[in-house]
């Protein structure tokens, strides 16, 4: 009778998750049969009762069982990280944005091309003919190149290069699989630090933890150095922790392409250096780590010095705009918020683990951590949650001290118990990290950034060559996708709208002004007093309606529509 208790859970659970991730894929359920509804649009209370239901099968399991669930676990463990780290790539394909839209996907995919062409300059055509417009014919992700007519990418090299070699080996779109390649690599790395710095419960726990971190889950949707540099620093930490040389040498090379990534994060090599000297041969493995980590920092030098005439300057700027005094105090207002807020105040178990778990490691680990959050405490205030993205690299050290601490606290427990409270504890937050996700549009920005897409096609097909789109977040994707010119707006002098549209007019241009809904309130306030076409008083000549509304204006249009004649505005709804 038992057994067929358990095996009926199962199968109540295993329905659940079918709902779930129906629920996920569809966007919602809703379907009647003999005129009764059945519906479902909140994927947590799914994923609550399919917890449920398996917490207690496994509790009846266990009662009975010499073997317990607890003792087999970490003889499992490993296919399971395993099929997170697929389950991560999977879930990030699916949802994630396949589209070279505002500064970061634009900058990152389109250098990528520039990388796989063999130049990283890019041609900048308006600005020899219209050298009065200025920096507004420099797109997002980019800026000036060092000589007249041509600009450079703003972005730092490690991922565009791994976009470029997924681009030689399987064309154009296949930019899009290298996050979430590096997502499941993330994840996995995740499982063994955890599996190395205690065991391999505590590598299981961390891993689904990262897994459906709602921060985690967004990045890994984007094609951005987020995820990257994440999967590449744990891939160095994890080999750091292994025994022998070819380990350090390991180390050392994710190192570097994490650095290549991210360079601003250079100095955590010095505690993965101290990591690595914990074993020996010491001399040897610091030797073999340093050498190959050097070489990052070389190849960012070589970079820089390259494109922004100094090996100490990036494409953001000189770090003295950067990184302020001032900001450290709204900085450590906001990032402690916005981690607690989106995966719960569990967080703070990880500073249980260095009372839990007095080693060298557990305390290494806190300071790689805290290394993490130094380096953008005097860095540009943002206000949105999403740029706690930042301290990504600190998150999978995060969650295997949480791990440490939850599988002790499990660990004191009956034995029968064991199995069912930990998978109870996981799944539990599991569905909180879920149900944040969902609450903040994390499996709809595919829905949402797909505009950019859609809009730049659209305007690559209907407008003419000598095209010139007056546009900022979009100033790249038009250039990408659609093949015209753009001019960034908000760089122009807010008196100056109307003589930059007369300058291109003359230039034989044809004008258009594009702005997302968000933007035109700024657009009219910005160039209230620049002329009459910063009121944009006639209608536009397209419309995209979806997550987002974007509008096309024709400037040759005002003076049609004063004299009366009707503009026709052509609208096409989201894919």
């Amino acid at each position: 009778m038992t057994r067929k208790i358990q095996w009926f859970l199962v199968f109540c659970a295993v329905a659940n998750i079918v709902v779930v991730l129906y629920d996920l894929a569809a966007g919602g359920i809703w379907f009647r049969i003999l005129g009764i509804k059945f519906s479902s649009w909140e994927i947590h209370k799914p994923v609550r009762y399919a917890a449920a239901c398996l917490a207690v099968a496994i509790w009846l399991r266990d009662r009975d069982q010499t073997a317990t669930t607890w003792d087999l676990l970490p003889r499992w463990s490993g296919r399971a990280a395993l099929l997170l780290a697929i389950g991560s790539a999977v879930l990030a394909a699916w949802f994630g944005i396949h589209a070279a839209g505002g500064a970061d996907a634009f900058g990152y995919v389109s250098e990528a091309q520039l990388w796989a062409d063999g130049r990283l300059v890019a041609p900048d055509p308006l600005a020899p003919v219209a050298p009065e417009l200025g920096l507004a014919t420099v797109p997002l992700g980019y800026t000036r190149a060092g000589f007249p007519g041509a600009i450079v990418p703003t972005y730092s090299p490690g991922l565009p290069i791994l976009m470029a070699f997924a681009q030689r080996l399987g064309g154009g779109h296949a930019v899009y699989a290298v996050v979430p390649l590096l997502a499941a690599l993330a994840v996995w790395m995740t499982y063994v630090i955890g599996r190395r710095t205690d065991e391999a419960r505590t590598g299981i726990v961390a891993a689904a933890l990262l897994a459906f971190s709602p921060l985690f889950l967004l990045e890994t949707m984007e094609p951005m150095c987020d995820v990257p540099a994440t999967a590449w620093w744990m891939t160095a930490w994890a080999a750091a922790l292994a025994p022998g040389s070819s380990s350090a040498f390991v180390a050392g090379t994710a190192a570097a392409m994490a650095i290549l990534t991210r360079p601003n994060l250079a100095p955590l090599a010095i505690v993965a250096l101290a990591a690595i000297a914990l074993q020996p041969p010491r001399a040897r493995r610091a030797a073999l780590f340093l050498g190959s980590a050097a070489a990052g920092c070389a190849l960012v030098a070589a970079f820089n010095w390259s494109l922004y005439g100094s090996p100490t300057l990036s494409g953001y700027g000189p770090l003295g705009v950067l990184f302020v005094r001032d900001h450290l105090w709204p900085n450590l207002q906001r990032y402690p918020r916005w981690m607690l807020a989106l995966h719960t105040p569990v967080l703070l178990l990880a500073l249980v683990a260095a009372v839990s778990k007095r080693t060298w490691i557990v305390r290494l680990t806190l300071v790689f951590c805290a290394g993490v959050a130094a380096s953008y405490a005097f860095y540009l205030v943002y206000d949105d949650w999403p740029f706690a993205r930042f301290l990504l690299p600190s998150l999978p050290l995060l969650v295997v001290l949480v791990g440490i601490v939850l599988v002790q606290g499990v660990a004191r427990l009956p034995a029968a118990w064991r199995g069912a409270a930990l998978f109870a504890v996981c799944v539990v937050l599991v569905s909180e990290y879920v149900t944040t996700a969902t609450r903040l549009g994390v499996f709809a920005i595919h829905d949402a950034e797909r505009r950019y897409a859609t809009v730049g096609e659209y305007l690559g097909r209907t407008l003419p060559p000598n095209a010139v789109v007056l546009s900022v977040i979009e100033s790249g994707s038009v250039r990408w996708h659609g093949g015209r010119m753009t001019l960034k707006w908000d760089y122009l002098p807010p008196g100056q709208l109307d003589r930059a549209i007369r300058v291109l007019q003359t230039r034989g241009y044809a004008a258009y002004i594009l702005v997302e809904d968000f933007e035109e309130p700024f657009f009219r306030r910005y160039f209230a007093n620049g002329g009459p076409y910063g009121a944009l008083d006639w209608p536009p000549v397209f419309e995209y309606e979806g997550a987002g509304h974007d509008r096309l204006y024709r400037v040759a249009d005002r003076e049609r529509f004063l004299r009366g004649e009707p503009i026709p505005t052509f609208s096409i709804p989201a894919p």
